[in-house]
């Protein structure tokens, strides 16, 4: 359980960093290991600790007023590795009002001393529950 928490931590401490748009946080927050991947929704996988850094401060550039929020949190965890998912839901304020998104995340942490480092962030769109039902019916 203690492991559980403490990678329960780590992943809100990541969630901050984006709310944030901290990049030194987001820092803090991945694995340096040269196989740590990052897959945002839509795009391709990003190897390694600078390739997804630059990634980040290019998405905190580009974003403009953004937030997430988590729920449906789920953690495992071991003596060394620790698996959580979540839903992200974001939201974007545009021209034309709030936008919002919800994406399925899996992240992945090791324990590097005893620190939780992120190796691996992997998020997906969820489809919308009404359009699925109807495509559904068909």
């Amino acid at each position: 359980m203690i492991n559980e928490n403490k990678a329960r931590f780590a992943n809100e401490s990541f969630y901050e960093a984006f709310n944030k748009r901290d990049i030194a946080a987001m820092e803090r927050v991945w694995g340096e290991d040269e196989n740590t991947t990052c897959v945002h929704p839509g795009w391709p996988p990003i190897k390694g600790f600078e390739p997804i850094l630059n990634s980040w401060a290019g998405i905190f550039e580009n974003s403009g007023n953004m937030e997430i929020k988590i729920s449906d949190v789920q953690v495992m965890a071991s003596e060394d590795l620790a698996w959580v998912s979540c839903i992200e839901k974001l939201y974007t304020i545009a021209e034309s009002g709030v936008l919002v998104s919800r994406v399925f995340a899996t992240n992945l942490f090791h324990l590097e001393g005893d620190s939780w480092k992120m190796v691996m962030h992997h998020a997906s769109p969820v489809p919308d529950i009404k359009g699925t039902e109807e495509v559904s019916k068909n």
